[in-house]
């Protein structure tokens, strides 16, 4: 039996092996192909709207995101611009007409209304102002009354003070149990202010007094006495 070559000489096979693997192989070369009937193709449109038209025929809804406009920017702007509401409107912003022809109506005169002339207040009588103070309790004897905690003598002067503002100065002029006189210091005027004073819980009576349980006799009736000088009289009597 024959012993190959390469076989008999281990290092000499192993070197062929790296030489025929560094050369290059037909079948993956370019070369081991033909592409003579072959063409390059274009490549596929990236999507994206349609082109803007003008803004006479250009659709508002077609109108994509600014963008996607590319070259027609000054299409798009014109196309974005006329779905402004300014458009539509009569006045700008400002409120001035938009047409430079438009008239403005002239305004119409009002009729002047009748000048209102300054009324002054009716002044209240003397007597209504004294019949409007409220007197807490009196005091005949000393010729004094009590208005919420202070006290007035007869002779005393004070203000009053009316609802619109003004002062009236008033003099005490006498004090009595049923009424008490007051006099305005400026014009001299005199005005009684009646008195019905009575405890909380109390009213005046109309009939007669009488206690309950006791009959009333009548005004013929004797009237019983029992002079101490008498002795008295026994009940076995």
């Amino acid at each position: 039996m024959k012993v190959h070559p390469s076989i008999a000489n281990p290092t000499a096979a192993v070197t062929a092996l790296f030489l025929l693997g560094s050369l290059p192989s037909p079948a993956q070369s370019a070369e081991g192909f033909d592409i003579s009937d072959m063409a390059p193709q274009a490549p596929a449109p990236i999507a994206g709207p349609a082109p803007i038209a003008a803004p006479a025929t250009a659709e508002i809804a077609d109108l994509g995101p600014s963008r996607y406009s590319g070259a027609e920017i000054p299409a798009y702007v014109r196309a974005l611009s006329a779905r402004f509401s300014i458009n539509s409107r009569v006045t700008d912003a400002f409120g001035r007409y938009q047409d430079p022809e438009f008239k403005a109506p002239q305004p119409k005169a009002i009729a002047q209304s009748p000048t209102q002339r300054f009324r002054p207040e009716p002044p209240i009588a003397f007597t209504e102002v004294i019949a409007s103070i409220t007197v807490n309790m009196v005091t005949a004897d000393k010729q004094q009354f009590l208005i919420s905690g202070r006290t007035f003598t007869r002779g005393d002067v004070f203000p009053l003070q009316l609802p619109n503002g003004k002062l009236m100065k008033v003099q005490v002029t006498s004090v009595s149990s049923t009424r008490i006189e007051f006099r305005n210091v400026e014009t001299g005027e005199t005005a009684p202010l009646k008195l019905d004073i009575l405890p909380p819980g109390m009213r005046k009576g109309s009939g007669g007094i009488t206690a309950p349980g006791v009959q009333p006799t009548g005004p013929d009736a004797p009237l019983q006495v029992q002079p101490s000088s008498l002795p008295p009289i026994s009940a076995n009597d």
